[in-house]
């Protein structure tokens, strides 16, 4: 019955007007944070919280996603286009941005974990398939220009050295920074508080800050 009732909650949620009503009763019977996931599989659609703040004209959320309670999709005047790839997640106060035509986009069965901050300026985001980013990882591919002393940093022209990619299947631990310019590898490691400021291999494992590779998934040694 309780299932039954979620669907049916579910289906009603496209109506106007009262069909928030009915999207936060499905929200409620569901429970709280990650059980809501069930969500879009029992509606096969696209789930997006009501609670999210999203600004972003050129918005494409993939069959299936799931975007959660207070996440942040903004897109500044001259800023890109955001693409959600089929099956992925995006967890709460996560905040998505581009600017200066920077973009992002990510990837099949992709998990943002909680508190992420993706800033597409200049530069832009491209994270893969089945890339796992823990909570309140940062990915920057711009830097502010500091080489004037006369003038306020905060007034200092943007730069970036190019793109932050990020491959398939590539894991991020906890708080890890990626800085512009960065490619990490298929299948690659970045172990918690890591500072990723060069490329990493493909499935290699890397720490600290500056990130340094220390192994290889396959038993490789490090350089």
């Amino acid at each position: 019955m309780h299932i039954r009732l979620i669907k049916l909650f579910l289906a009603l949620a496209p109506l106007p007007v009262i069909g928030g009503a009915f999207l936060r009763g499905a929200m409620k019977l569901a429970g709280p944070y990650k059980n809501r996931r069930m969500l879009v599989n029992l509606s096969r659609r696209a789930f997006v919280s009501p609670d999210a703040d999203i600004a972003c004209p050129d918005l494409h959320i993939g069959q299936q996603a799931f975007i959660d309670d207070y996440v942040t999709i903004y897109a500044h005047r001259d800023g890109g286009r955001v693409h959600i790839g089929d099956y992925s997640s995006i967890q709460r106060f996560s905040i998505l941005e581009t600017i200066r035509g920077g973009e992002i986009t990510i990837g099949q069965r992709t998990h943002i974990q909680a508190g992420c901050n993706l800033t597409a300026a200049l530069g832009s985001i491209h994270i893969g398939d089945h890339v796992q980013l823990a909570p309140r990882c940062a990915l920057y591919p711009y830097q502010h220009g500091i080489s004037d002393l006369t003038t306020p940093i905060s007034q200092q022209p943007i730069t970036t050295k190019g793109d932050i990619i990020i491959e398939d299947d590539a894991w991020l631990g906890v708080s890890v920074i990626v800085m512009d310019g960065v490619t990490i590898g298929r299948g690659a490691v970045i172990g918690a508080g890591a500072v990723v400021t060069k490329d990493i291999p493909p499935r290699a494992i890397a720490v600290g800050a500056p990130a340094k590779v220390v192994g290889y998934r396959d038993d490789r040694a490090a350089d």
